[in-house]
């Protein structure tokens, strides 16, 4: 089972939290979108 995994204490202790929470948010959410195949430029909208 592939699984991506988040350690409390290294958000805690890193230099950013919310950088490192936001930069493991996105890369999760990339990796799932892209497996699943879906259409990201219909699902996405820019920041």
């Amino acid at each position: 089972m592939s699984e991506f995994l988040l350690m409390y204490d290294d958000v805690r202790q890193s230099d950013s939290p919310d950088a490192a929470l936001m930069e493991f948010l996105q890369s999760t959410y990339e990796a799932g979108a892209n497996l699943a195949k879906w259409d990201r430029t219909s699902l996405e909208r820019k920041a």
